[in-house]
């Protein structure tokens, strides 16, 4: 990852790109065997899949954090960190896994009743159960991926994913009117299929572990919060931002329905499926940057990491492009798929005029997916989570206005547009603000401030200033008066020649710091790892008792 940036971002993405591809096929052939159920049934299972998206998107979210924070110690040479996140992670997510189920059971069908009225209630009652007791599998099926993912091993994280979707390919009909369990045999075929699809992931770590790099060692490895702390802090915001978005899906499920009736909300999840199809190379490039992007960020090659940023960003844009144009002159052959029973035929025209404007949030789409990984990259997860928020803020926004106000479907969807062109340049602007203020506004590099980091061992030259805590920029206000240290030492250029121990990057304090009885000194650094400063190392002027 520290070498060639396209070749390590090809590479990556490829097999991600296989593994999404044939996931998505998976859809496509799910909503093939529903549209034979009728259009409520297309509306049912629309409205559960948020439930599903909300669910995976925990075990996905937390896993980018786990992919950049496990690349990151790979590139200091830091083994006993990467093995230590794998089992915390693999130990914590479990655990939270098994919470769901009682959560999910809870909420599940009162909100599916709340949305989807009496039409959609028992299909999508039946639809949800399985997502619901199984969400732990769901869970853990991200999870394992991003340690694959994160210590490099993409081909295996493929086969994980291309297995779950071909089992689910040869599960599905099999389930549904084989075993003859109606529309809960879908979730049931997609369930089995990633259970199934995690036998890889233990045969790699824990029958044959010389096959991997990560060593998983569940009793050496407690849970603590130290540990936790260095994937969540990724891992939480990029998990908030992905189910952000899918719960929003409930409010707008909302408007479409009230808009358009089930028939209407059938069309519009049914078409949007090309916008997830077309989205397929972006989410693969962007999940191939986070840990190149996290490498050269550890490794303080700034200049890589402006350029394996430009370079997926263009080539996102570009193939989506492409994408987009193709299917818009295809569509009426596309629709075809799920519109060639008699009782979902009705739908093809509509179908087609809404999936041709919804092209239009695909390509935007992919501009903001390759922004949001450069920004979990270099640590800043919660830019990427304020900037979903604000944008679907304003989707629900014109949502409502189409639906509701102007009860107008075609408002809805070029309201749709209108919201993701901002979305994208607020994405876009932030990623550029982001790399300015952690690599510097001068170029690559050089430090985006006179006092980049602070050096406890050494003699400190005689041209530095005093500057105590409360002078530091960004420092918490809990934090003022309680550990003065002068004069720092600045380190500009060759601070990776130092022992990281030694460095206290300023950026740590936006995190803070804490004393311990002892009196040394815990904080975070840039990557918000934990650092340890021996009592014997803090130049002190006083500690408040």
């Amino acid at each position: 990852m520290l070498g060639d940036y396209r070749k390590a971002i090809v590479a990556m993405a490829l097999p991600m790109f296989v593994s999404l591809m044939v996931a998505q096929l998976n859809t496509f052939v799910d909503t093939f065997w529903c549209s034979s159920l009728g259009e409520t049934a297309l509306a049912a299972v629309g409205i559960v899949a948020s439930f599903y998206l909300i669910i995976v998107g925990i075990g996905s979210g937390v896993g980018i954090g786990i992919s950049s924070t496990i690349a990151a110690k790979i590139a200091r040479k830091n083994k006993e960190g990467v093995d230590r996140v794998a089992t915390v992670s693999l130990k914590f997510m479990l655990a939270v896994g098994l919470i769901c189920v009682p959560v999910f059971l809870l909420i599940g069908d009162p909100i599916l009743q709340l949305v989807g009225g009496d039409d959609t209630y028992a299909e999508g009652s039946d639809y949800g159960f399985p997502f619901y007791i199984c969400a732990w599998i769901l869970v853990m099926q991200g999870v394992c991926a991003g340690i694959l993912r994160g210590e490099g091993a993409s081909r295996k994280s493929m086969y994980i994913l291309v297995i779950a979707a071909l089992l689910n390919i040869v599960f599905d009909p099999l389930f549904t009117f084989v075993f003859d369990w109606g529309i809960a045999g879908l979730s049931w075929a997609t369930v089995m299929a990633t259970a199934i699809s995690l036998i890889p992931f233990i045969y790699w770590y824990f029958v044959k572990p010389e096959s991997v790099y990560a060593d998983v060692k569940l009793r050496k490895y407690p849970v603590k919060r130290d540990d936790l702390d260095d994937f969540l802090a990724v891992g939480i915001p990029k998990t908030v931002e992905l189910d952000v978005m899918y719960s929003v899906n409930f409010l707008l499920n909302y408007f479409v329905v009230y808009c358009w009736g089930s028939y209407g909300f059938a069309v519009y999840v049914t078409a949007y499926k090309y916008v997830d199809l077309i989205l397929v190379p972006s989410v693969a490039l962007a999940g191939a940057l986070v840990p190149v992007a996290s490498a050269a960020f550890s490794a303080r090659n700034y200049e890589k990491l402006r350029a394996a940023y430009a370079y997926s960003m263009k080539a996102a844009a570009a193939i989506t492009l492409v994408l987009a144009v193709i299917f818009f002159a295809a569509m009426d052959w596309a629709v075809i798929l799920f519109t060639y029973d008699d009782s979902t035929i009705g739908m093809r025209g509509d179908m087609i005029h809404v999936a041709r404007i919804l092209l239009v949030v695909a390509v935007l789409f992919a501009g903001i997916n390759i922004s949001s990984a450069l920004l979990q990259s270099i640590g800043m997860a919660r830019a990427s989570l304020f900037s979903t928020i604000i944008r679907n803020m304003l989707i629900i926004v014109a949502f409502w206005f189409g639906g509701m106000v102007l009860v107008s479907p075609d408002a809805i969807w070029w309201g749709f547009d209108l919201c993701e062109v901002f979305g994208v340049a607020l994405m876009a602007a932030w990623a550029e603000y982001g790399i300015r203020l952690r690599t510097g506004g001068e170029g690559p590099g050089e430090p985006s401030s006179p006092y980049l980091g602070m050096n406890f061992a050494g003699r400190c030259p005689a041209d530095v200033p005093d500057v105590g805590f409360q002078s530091v920029p960004h420092i918490p206000r809990r934090m003022a008066g309680r550990l003065s240290i002068s004069p720092p030492c600045v380190i500009r250029k060759n601070a990776a020649q130092h022992d990281p121990a030694d460095i206290l990057f300023i950026h740590s304090f936006i995190n803070g710091g804490y004393l311990r009885n002892s009196g040394e000194l815990y904080v975070r650094d840039y990557r918000r790892n934990m650092v340890r400063i021996p009592a014997d190392r803090i130049p002190r002027r006083e500690i408040a008792q």
